[in-house]
């Protein structure tokens, strides 16, 4: 199928969606698109549907690093994706890991994008967008990490120690002269430049994926690592990132849109960067990328760095942001600090990670102490899935359990929000087991009371809502509304 095509036929797909909105006028506004609309697009930092209104993504990340190679093979399926769903995650990173996409040069593993692309539809039937993540950690397995084939790693024959992450980026001499022959863009065995058969996994991705309505991008590299110049990146290397970041990201964006013209590259600073140390000239102003980030750093305020620093990158240059890795823990107290840090920056994010967190073994069930509970408690709260409007305020007490929502009647691009098209809280009944309540100023609640997700309609003439969501019970509210 033409790529032009199979994206028109998404285009046209969503339209469809607000075409049926448009209807509901003459039948008393009744409840449309309670999800977003596709495609994905932006509008400045904020992510948006075809309707206008902004999308905040919130979910997890799935790679498989080693074998058995691919989330189905490792157990994740349909159970997974329902599980992740009913409570409140909207959107999962997933790995697609080059040395296993293209283990010899130029020779594109049909079977593990297949494998790949039914766990995309597995998710998809949950109502859970996808962003595509090539993944690597310490360059690949010839260096003791993981992602890049070993056909891909040219070490010059420099040591090549077993150091442990994080570590090994700099006390590993090989993955520094690694990334050195990659950012130079060396030849491989074949003679071809390894970015040019990179290029060409991504492409090959794109192509496959353009037809599939729930993915929204391509990652084209995690943490990538600045090679032997490193130490300059402590506290911000724009020279490195015009140098070495910004012509990969430029072929990567070529490939991808060769296929797929409206699907953003997510691009992500090194991953020094994650520490809070320094600023970022990524995404750039000229370029129609995302931002992609990582919120590692040691302390509260260094976290709170990185994520202003995101913000602050985005904003610059119009470009949507989203936080695609963060936690690393499975502490509650630690995942909640995060969180608000998080909501009071209106920062989309996705925690690292699904597997090895949350689920231990995804071929088992998923209960206790396969499913730790308590991790998963503080990780699903109540929060915005699209908001017919710009939010300003988001915060919520895990002690309470109370959600503070505030957003303008004004969509980003300026335009005045239309009527026909709806807010949606999710409310996960982990939070909440006993039911919840619901307040709104400038909007009425059309859901049914502990309905899985409030929706809003705004009121006529509002210029502003506030919402409130607190605990509660669902027959005092069924007995409250008129």
């Amino acid at each position: 199928m033409n790529a032009r095509r199979a994206v028109c036929r998404i285009v046209i797909a969503g339209l469809v969606l607000v075409v049926l909105a448009g209807c509901a006028r003459g039948s008393g506004l009744g409840p449309i698109a309670d999800r977003p609309v596709p495609p994905l697009a932006h509008q400045g930092r904020w992510f948006t549907d075809a309707t206008g209104r902004v999308v905040m993504l919130r979910g997890m990340n799935f790679v498989e690093k080693v074998a058995p190679y691919t989330p189905a093979a490792d157990g994740f399926d349909d159970d997974d994706a329902a599980l992740l769903e009913a409570n409140g995650f909207n959107t999962i990173r997933l790995g697609v890991v080059f040395g296993f996409l293209m283990p010899t040069p130029g020779q594109i593993d049909r079977q593990y994008l297949d494998s790949i692309a039914e766990t995309v539809r597995v998710l998809g039937r949950h109502g859970i967008s996808v962003l595509l993540d090539f993944h690597q950690d310490g360059y690949g397995p010839a260096t003791h990490g993981n992602g890049m084939p070993a056909w891909a790693t040219l070490t010059d024959g420099v040591p090549n120690p077993d150091v442990p992450f994080p570590t090994y980026y700099i006390q590993n001499p090989a993955i520094q002269h690694a990334f050195d022959n990659f950012w130079a863009n060396q030849p491989g065995p074949d003679g071809v430049p390894l970015q040019t058969h990179y290029a060409e996994g991504m492409r090959a991705v794109a192509q496959r994926f353009v037809v599939s309505p729930n993915v929204i991008g391509y990652e084209a590299m995690n943490e990538p690592w600045p090679g032997t110049t490193w130490s300059s990146c402590l506290t911000g290397c724009p020279d490195l990132e015009h140098q070495l970041l910004a012509p990969f990201y430029a072929r990567m964006t070529t490939a991808v849109r060769s296929v797929d013209r409206f699907r953003p590259v997510f691009v992500e600073p090194f991953v020094l960067f994650n520490f809070g140390g320094g600023d970022t000239s990524l995404p750039g102003g000229a370029s129609s990328n995302a931002l992609s980030t990582h919120v590692y750093a040691l302390d509260t305020a260094s976290n709170a760095s990185v994520m202003d620093r995101s913000v602050a990158a985005a904003t610059r240059d119009g470009a949507p942001v989203l936080a695609t890795e963060w936690g690393n823990s499975n502490d509650p107290a630690t995942l909640n600090q995060l969180e608000d840090q998080y909501d009071a920056r209106l920062l989309p994010w996705l925690y690292w990670s699904y597997n090895g967190h949350i689920v231990t073994d995804s071929k088992l069930p998923l209960v206790p102490p396969n499913l730790d509970v308590s991790a998963l408690g503080a990780l699903a709260r109540p929060y915005p899935t699209v908001i017919n409007g710009t939010p300003s305020h988001l915060a919520f007490d895990s002690t309470t359990a109370t959600m503070d929502l505030d957003f303008s009647t004004t969509l980003p691009d300026g335009r005045r929000a239309s009527r026909i098209f709806q807010t949606v809280v999710t409310v996960p009944k982990l939070r909440y087991p006993s039911g919840y309540a619901v307040t709104a100023v400038g909007a009425d609640v059309t859901s049914r009371p502990c309905a899985p997700a409030v929706t809003l309609r705004n009121r006529p003439g509002a210029t502003a809502v506030s919402v409130r969501v607190t605990r509660g019970s669902c027959r005092d509210a069924a007995a409250s509304r008129p």
